[in-house]
């Protein structure tokens, strides 16, 4: 793997969990910290999950899931210098359960929806540093653009900088707005990242707020690791033993978000988190297509309704430990 696509996987990685950008535009935005500018791919991907169902804690009624979730990235104009490119995102979420939550009685929502679009430019200036922005608009809600007040808006500027002549050392400075935080939501954040990349075997990315590695100890190995501030965590060891498959195992804490349309406080928000223990499968099939396969032991999984984690205990739907199946496939043309 080439430096720049090593730069690229571990903005990834940064964007998709600050949720700056949301959680599944990670593809769209990872190009952040690439010095190339005009290399931008088509991509397309499409995710699948199924949680089968599993007993509501303190409630007599089990809960069960499954996701839909399509995504896009559409090079517009690219040249050596500048690349505009279109992102979009539309993920749907089908829950069978008759609970409630708590706190509102309210019955918990079957239906959830996040429709995304967005754009992201670059230029390239004399001095070697890139200048970047990206702006989203788009509606995570059980009625989707039901309301203003159902709408989540990200933008990011961003200024990628050379570190003296070296092409090792990199400074990524960024402010970033998004109103759909699980902390300080609605307030702009400024964030500084310093990436050390000596060879393709081992890549350092270390900021604020967040710490990333990826380090192949052997051709056949690649161990990664990452951590948000303050509740997100992306590990995986992974072991390729020919060219088309590779095997994995790792280790996640993430969340999702959405608006509900009759809340009684327009910041309110519904959180899901969890975590999962994985192993799957990557296939590298022709064409650039990619497939991925993954099992998972779900643990610690709740669910709330409020501005932040600091509500957790409002309205809060904790579900039992269970197994997540999910199929992933990826096009890049």
């Amino acid at each position: 793997m080439t430096k720049s696509r090593v730069i690229r996987a571990l903005a990834l990685a940064l964007i998709c969990c600050l949720g700056w950008a949301g959680t599944s535009q990670a593809f769209d935005l990872g190009g952040w910290m690439v010095p190339q500018v005009g290399q931008l791919k088509y991509n397309l991907n499409y995710d699948f999950s199924y949680s089968p169902d599993r007993q509501v804690e303190g409630q007599e009624t089990d809960m069960g899931y499954t996701s839909h979730t399509g995504r896009f990235l559409a090079p517009l104009w690219q040249n050596s210098r500048d690349e505009l490119a279109l992102h979009g995102r539309a993920s749907y979420m089908s829950i069978d359960s008759s609970a409630i939550l708590p706190g509102s009685r309210r019955a918990f929502p079957e239906d959830l929806y996040d429709l995304r679009l967005g754009a992201t430019y670059r230029h390239k200036m004399d001095r070697g540093w890139v200048f970047g922005g990206e702006f989203t608009v788009g509606s995570p809600s059980d009625k989707p653009f039901n309301k203003f007040d159902d709408t989540s808006i990200s933008a990011t500027a961003t200024l990628l900088t050379p570190l003296g002549k070296s092409k090792i050392h990199r400074w990524l400075f960024l402010l970033n707005y998004s109103n759909t935080r699980d902390f300080l939501a609605g307030i702009p954040i400024p964030g500084v990242a310093y990436a050390y990349m000596p060879d393709k075997n081992l890549s350092v990315l270390v900021g604020l707020p967040l710490a990333s590695i990826r380090y192949k100890p052997a051709p056949k190995w690649t161990l990664s690791g990452l951590y948000i501030y303050p509740r997100t965590i992306i590990s995986s060891a992974a072991y390729r033993p020919v060219h088309w498959v590779e095997g994995f195992v790792g280790f996640d804490w993430t969340y999702q978000r959405w608006f509900l349309s009759d809340r009684t406080d327009d910041k309110d928000r519904l959180f899901f988190y969890q975590k999962e223990a994985k192993v799957g499968f990557r296939f590298f099939l022709p064409k650039d297509l990619l497939l991925k396969l993954t099992a998972s032991y779900a643990f610690d999984r709740l669910w709330f309704q409020g501005d932040d984690w600091d509500d957790r205990d409002q309205d809060r739907v904790d579900l039992e430990n269970g197994y997540i199946f999910s199929a992933m496939i990826n096009w890049r043309f």
